[in-house]
């Protein structure tokens, strides 16, 4: 991308950001993620139960908790 860089910015830091930095980081752009909130959420079993994670937990550690958590589920809600 000629030395540019791009930042992926969600107000709710949810997965949308996190699928659209994989995407671009699939496609070779230089790419790095920012929430404005207090923590990353992605969707749990309902809506008022959102999975929460610190920032700095990696893509990898949130794949493993889900994993353990129930793979059905988030292989069926496209997040694993």
């Amino acid at each position: 991308a000629g030395g540019m860089r791009f930042a992926m910015v969600c107000a709710s830091n949810m997965n949308r950001s996190m699928e659209a930095h994989f995407r671009a980081a699939q496609a070779g752009l230089d790419v790095a993620s920012y929430g404005v909130g207090s923590n990353v959420r992605v969707p749990g079993p309902s809506a008022r139960e959102p999975n929460v994670y610190g920032f700095g937990v990696t893509y990898k550690e949130m794949y493993e908790d889900l994993m353990g958590k129930g793979p059905e589920l988030y292989r069926r809600n496209g997040l694993l």
